[in-house]
């Protein structure tokens, strides 16, 4: 929204506030880290704990039910209207099909068409689909290693290779103008994915205590506040901002996370209830509905040129649409995936495993 209040000139420059907007995008490699950890941490439990993998039905199906209804619905009415209003984002009929695929990624046609910011659904479903081929990988990986500790330490460190080959592509095509089309796929922005699965790995059976978790997240907190801060005021040597873009938010975001797994530092409750614990349902649905709502305003002639009250409005419209995508999509899908694939325990955990643990 800022972006295009500024577009028409509408706003003072302030530079500070300026930057802290446009460092919004950080939200990107949150939720990058965040998918790594989340949908790597069966698999890599499995892997530590010596178990069979998560089934693939359904791990597949969740994963299908959770995000392709509501992209799907969304896509697809977006690509109506902006025909119908004619808007130059419009596409043809016969493009539509890559996003519904999500392989708008890859050709520049379709890249940052229609619903631009989806360009993430598309490198988050990638990963879907590698996510159980390292799971395997792991699995044979730890097979032979008896010991609990000598299978975390090779998981973790195909975890940080994977976390570092990433950040140095992402790196390295900022550095040299890589187009979309390549620095938005899954090997380039494989680097925070790496670091969640690494925290999946770091903090499986690991407690840590208020104090630990406490500066471990404020020690996250700070790589994130340095990164942001060298962007804005322009610190340091251009070609390094380049080349470590992300890196240290990235491991920023790795370390709060796993402060937060492993224990409970100050001001988890932050998280735990109130605002962003309710309306965190809503928030797939208020980011696939959000540009197009900004997109058919402007095509009216209706988007404020008041920063506030463009905030209100299109939060409004947005976070409304989003609530009817919850209660009518969203979530009667994830209730029908959950119905078609009961929970259960896929194996028994060989003797080792269980002596290992505790059991």
């Amino acid at each position: 929204m800022w972006l295009y209040v500024k577009g028409d000139g509408a706003a003072p420059d302030g530079r500070l506030l300026n930057g802290l907007l446009g460092e919004g995008r950080l939200g990107m490699p949150l939720f990058f880290v965040l998918s790594g950890f989340l949908i790597f941490r069966p698999f890599a439990a499995a892997a530590l704990d010596g178990r069979a993998q998560p089934r693939l039905w359904p791990y597949a199906l969740r994963r299908g039910a959770r995000i392709v209804p509501a992209y799907w619905l969304v896509i697809l009415a977006s690509a109506l209207l902006l025909a119908f209003l004619e808007h130059p984002a419009a596409q043809p009929a016969s493009e539509v099909m890559s996003y519904l695929v999500f392989l708008q990624n890859y050709r520049e046609g379709t890249h940052g068409g229609i619903d631009p910011p989806t360009w993430s659904v598309a490198v988050e479903v990638s990963f879907y689909v590698a996510v159980p081929l390292l799971g395997l990988a792991a699995a044979r990986a730890c097979r032979r290693l008896r010991r609990p500790a000598a299978r975390r330490r090779v998981l973790a460190a195909v975890c940080l290779l994977i976390a570092a080959l990433g950040c140095w592509l992402i790196g390295q095509g900022t550095l040299h103008g890589w187009p979309g089309t390549t620095t938005d796929t899954l090997p380039v922005r494989m680097g925070s994915f790496g670091a969640g699965m690494l925290v999946a790995v770091l903090t499986h059976g690991r407690r840590l205590t208020v104090g630990p978790a406490t500066a471990l997240a404020a020690a996250g907190v700070a790589l994130v506040a340095t990164e942001t801060a060298a962007r804005i005021y322009g610190l340091g040597p251009e070609a390094w901002r380049q080349a470590l873009i992300d890196t240290p938010v990235t491991i920023g975001f790795a370390m709060v996370i796993g402060a937060i797994v492993a224990g409970r530092p100050v001001g988890a409750v932050i998280m735990e209830r109130g605002p962003l614990q309710r309306f965190g349902a809503y928030s797939y649905g208020l980011y696939l509905v959000h540009y197009p709502v900004i997109k058919v305003l402007r095509s009216f002639e209706a988007f404020p040129r008041d920063p506030a009250l463009a905030v209100l409005v299109v939060v409004g419209i947005s976070l409304a649409l989003a609530m009817l995508l919850w209660r009518f999509v969203e979530r009667p899908a994830i209730a029908w995936a959950h119905r078609r694939t009961p929970s259960r325990r896929t194996a028994t955990r060989p003797a080792y495993a269980k002596a290992a643990s505790g059991d």
